[in-house]
């Protein structure tokens, strides 16, 4: 019995379908396998499942289970390939069950049709990793674009920035050589069949996501999931033509997500971190993500400080210049959803434009409160509410034309709960504006401390709260903030996204 077992569902990875006409998706996965797999010492088999491909894939499968390990290979004049020819399904989880059902290794390495791995030994390596730990259930490697730039070393699902791919875009130095992630995409999913099998296997009501949903029951059992440095592999996904099946229209990408929250109690791509703690308090599934329950914010001495500091402090100033260019875009009502110490809130206030500041910290509301009565010009434009919880304010729907957050996103705990506040609070067609601390370039990490954006991640979290319409990707301006601007509009449906 092979010890690990290669395992390639395959759909439509041909020529054919590539856009151009000219990668062979198949063909060249195959090759690679080849080429890092010869001289591997481990005792491995590939397996590949054929889902009813329409195009030249298939044949493209038939003609590599001719070919045998080179000379030279532990497993030299063998086989390369066994082929399994099933009767198209379009329902992926079910060609992953049939392969883990054929299959004979303690080991499943999954691979897409569509990357290359690029990794000598590679098998090898993912044992190893496997192998020093049980309680380990996958294993993920670096993944890579062509041009060259890194697109994910694992994934976070339960996130204050909700669903994305880690270290997308950084540079392979800023990188860990080895990290524990809540989810290891499917494209390369390296995982303990036993783990698999305990859980259930795959679920074949997820047409898509049916990883990130097999994750979810692995944290939840307790199995770590890791990815690492030490095995890449680029991803050419962005080369191929949608494929003609059921799973990727957008009813079928809505009946996933819809079947993601039915089962898990939250949004795939957003989840409301409220609802996560509530159902699932006490369990791995939490601890794993680093999910914790709400606490109120406290402002910082420096925070406190800033009525005093801002006649002298150029950093300040200019801080409250760029939030007060951000409350400029909007003559209409405009509400402050997390003011701070709401410096900029009553400088607006003091041009003639209503301004609504919100604050969970009822003394600093108060002391804001006392400022604007005596100040003058403000105090018929500013109104000062202090609340339990920023997500939960008890305004009426649709009160402001305009809502803006400052520096608040990145602090609240719940940043999807927080959006979802904010639409409500909107009129149809009204603006969003939110200005987020930028994360510097490093590798996240997270807690109970700020959890700042990639230009990405804020665009992505602000589109699958739901409700709103960025109008731009996020622009950064000179001290470290990225501010992205949205319309609200009637629709309560996200922006289907799976990770592309």
């Amino acid at each position: 019995m092979a010890r690990a077992t290669v395992i390639i569902p395959n759909y439509n990875n041909g020529r054919a379908s590539s856009r151009d006409g000219t990668r062979d998706f198949l063909g060249a996965l195959l090759e690679s396998l080849e080429r890092t797999l010869a001289t591997d010492p481990t005792d491995l088999e590939i397996l590949l499942a054929d889902d009813g491909s329409t195009d030249d894939s298939l044949e493209t499968a038939r003609a590599w289970t001719r070919r045998v390990w080179p000379a030279g290979s532990p497993r030299a004049g063998k086989p390369m390939v066994r082929l399994l020819e099933l009767s198209h399904s379009g329902v992926l989880s079910k060609v992953l069950n049939a392969l883990h059902g054929s299959s004979a290794g303690e080991f499943l390495l999954r691979l897409d049709g569509d990357i290359v791995v690029e990794t000598p030994h590679w098998v090898a390596r993912c044992v190893e990793l496997l192998d020093s730990d049980p309680h380990i259930g996958v294993v993920t490697g670096l993944q890579m674009l062509p041009d060259g730039r890194v697109h994910a070393l694992g994934d976070a699902i339960l996130s204050p920035l909700g669903y994305h791919h880690l270290g997308q875009g950084l540079p392979i130095e800023a990188l860990p050589e080895v990290v524990e992630v809540e989810h290891a995409m499917g494209c390369f999913h390296a995982s303990r069949r036993a783990a698999i099998a305990e859980v259930g296997g795959y679920d074949e009501s997820v047409l898509r996501g049916q990883t990130e949903e097999l994750a979810m029951r692995l944290n939840l059992a307790n199995w770590k999931a890791l990815a690492t440095t030490r095995v890449v592999f680029t991803h050419f996904h962005g080369e191929r033509h949608w494929r003609p099946n059921a799973a990727d229209t957008e009813a079928g990408l809505r009946k996933s997500l819809d079947r993601f929250t039915e089962k898990w109690g939250c949004d795939r791509l957003a989840p409301d971190l409220a609802a996560v703690w509530q159902r699932w308090k006490g369990t791995p599934l939490v601890e794993r993500a680093l999910v914790r329950e709400r606490e109120p914010w406290i402002p910082t001495a420096e925070t406190q400080d800033e009525w005093m500091r801002f006649p002298t402090d150029a950093a300040l100033q200019s801080r409250v210049a760029a939030e007060l260019a951000t409350l400029r875009l909007c003559d209409a009502p405009i509400a402050v959803l997390g003011a701070g110490s709401g410096v900029s809130a009553l400088l607006r206030a003091r041009e003639g434009v209503a301004v609504t500041a919100i604050e969970e910290h009822e003394p600093s509301m108060a002391a804001l409160r006392e400022r604007s009565i005596h100040d003058g010009r403000s105090v018929s434009f500013l109104t000062v509410t202090a609340v339990a919880d920023l997500a939960h304010t008890n305004f009426a729907n649709a009160a402001f034309q305009a809502v803006t957050l400052l520096d608040s996103i990145e602090r609240y705990w719940n940043p999807v709960a927080l959006l979802r506040e904010a639409r409500r609070l909107l009129v149809a067609d009204g603006l969003l504006v939110v200005r987020s601390r930028a994360r510097a370039a490093r590798f996240e990490s997270r807690g109970k401390a700020l959890h700042p954006f990639a230009a990405h991640e804020l665009l992505q979290i602000v589109r699958h709260a739901g409700g709103l319409t960025p109008l731009a990707p996020p622009t950064l301006d000179g001290i470290g903030r990225w501010q992205l601007a949205a319309r609200s509009s009637s629709s309560a449906a996200h922006h289907i996204h799976f990770g592309a």
